[in-house]
């Protein structure tokens, strides 16, 4: 359950005795049907069901990549190797140092006897001499086979193997000991890194996506941070649904109730409620997709489409060159290449100036008190009209106004930028670049507009 805690499986403690009590109901005789009731009681969705059962397979199966088991997939190795190892056996006992070497050290005595079961135990006590709770990073993975390869005894052999001269046959036969040592400590603990540090690992990562700008995210992490994104809509959608609430009629309206009661002899038969009719928040998001903000961009865009649930009424533009309004190409193809086409349209050099005059054009009349505008762009015009009265207009009508600019705030108002003009009319002005500063401030831009 640790293992499927640590790949995002959501499993309360009494999800948890569900799960051992479905265990003590179907037994430990079919593994399959133990996979599929743990699977049944412990995964809400079905991105969790396939999670439970890998995470099944990994811990009690110990699969590997190729769709076998370890146990299966060294088997045959076993048993082609089995007179080797006897022969290894021969040659290390006519020796008197690797006699004792032997004599000393029940884990090689495991290795050539080929006895899998006491291979294991020796191999189990040592991981827990190991703190490998600490084992968090892959490149600690070497460190870690060290530690365990001490605790298995493999000192004295390097020692031993010290001592030998290079004719004497025993050495031969101590260093392919040696080398079956070492790789079944690498093995345990490759898998014991897969059990304890891979949740943990992926936990590290988002981690340090969640703080690197968004512009130089690397291309071979978009697939890890667009899940990113995913989770964190999902996590906002749960903390800002609406809640049940008790009905409420009104108040109650005593003219109209006391006037249709005059002929019924004062007897307020039908009763009438005042009810305040209260208007759905709109929002709309002004997005500068030329080349220096269009990742941040395209990641908001993302996130505003991912929030449908809390925010319904979102209408999305683009701008550089020009602007438009890009809604509809969110209903008629996937995020990413509705992003992908907005790009295309209107990326180019930046004329913050023209582009405001454009977004009054179409979306100025629908723009109410109840409208959110949020603006994200760096605020560059390439020394254009920068049309500040325009977004004064803009202001006046609407809510308010949030402008996210990617760039940090010492630079606000340098060269070409008018972001200290702008700001005079935002009702909230952020600098804003990583997915954690963009989850705050979404956050915060819900409360506000519910």
């Amino acid at each position: 359950m640790q293992l499927a805690r640590q790949q995002g499986v959501r499993i309360s403690p009494a999800e948890s005795m569900d799960a051992l009590q479905a265990a003590q109901a179907v037994g430990l005789d079919s593994p399959n049907l133990l996979r599929e009731s743990m699977a049944m009681t412990l995964a809400k969705t079905i991105e969790e069901e396939a999670i439970c059962k890998a995470c099944f397979d990994q811990f009690f199966l110990q699969q590997t990549n190729d769709g076998q088991t370890e146990q299966n997939a060294s088997s045959s190795d076993e048993k082609t190797t089995l007179n080797d190892e006897q022969q290894l056996a021969e040659v290390l006992a006519s020796d008197e140092k690797t006699q004792e070497l032997l004599d000393q050290s029940d884990f090689i005595q495991a290795l050539l006897q080929q006895d899998q079961a006491e291979i294991d135990a020796q191999m189990a006590e040592a991981l827990g001499t190991l703190p490998l709770k600490q084992l968090s990073f892959f490149t600690q993975k070497g460190l870690f086979t060290r530690r365990l390869l001490d605790a298995l005894g493999e000192a004295p052999i390097r020692q031993t193997l010290a001592e030998l001269t290079e004719d004497n046959p025993a050495k031969h036969a101590l260093k392919n000991v040696q080398e079956a040592m070492q790789a079944q400590a690498k093995q345990a603990i490759e898998r014991a890194f897969e059990l304890n540090a891979a949740g943990q690992h992926d936990q590290l990562m988002a981690e340090l996506l969640r703080k690197t700008k968004l512009s130089a995210v690397e291309r071979r992490h978009a697939e890890r941070l667009q899940g990113l994104i995913q989770k964190l809509a999902r996590k906002l959608t749960q903390k800002h649904r609406k809640r049940p609430k008790k009905t409420r009629r009104g108040q109650l309206h005593m003219i109209k109730t006391l006037r249709r009661g005059i002929a019924n002899d004062g007897v307020m038969f039908d009763t009438f409620w005042r009810r305040t009719e209260k208007r759905k928040p709109q929002v709309m998001a002004v997005c500068d997709v030329s080349g220096s903000v269009s990742a941040y961009a395209k990641f908001l865009l993302m996130l505003l489409y991912y929030l449908q649930d809390v925010l319904p009424r979102t209408r999305s533009f683009a701008f550089a060159h020009d602007l438009g309004e890009i809604t509809s190409l969110f209903q008629q193809h996937p995020v990413e290449k509705a992003i992908e086409i907005a790009n295309w349209r209107y990326g180019g050099a930046t004329d913050y100036g023209s582009s405001l005059d454009k977004f009054w054009d179409i979306a100025g009349q629908d723009i109410t008190k109840q409208t959110t505008v949020i603006i994200l762009g760096d605020a560059r015009n390439n020394y254009g009209d920068h049309r500040f009265e325009r977004l004064l207009e803009i202001s006046e009508r609407c809510r308010r106004i949030i402008w996210l600019n990617p760039e940090g705030k010492n630079q606000w108002g340098s060269g070409d930028s008018e972001m200290l003009r702008y700001q005079r009319v935002c009702h909230l002005a952020h600098e804003c670049n990583t997915l954690g500063q963009l989850e705050t401030i979404v956050d915060e831009l819900i409360t506000l507009v519910r």
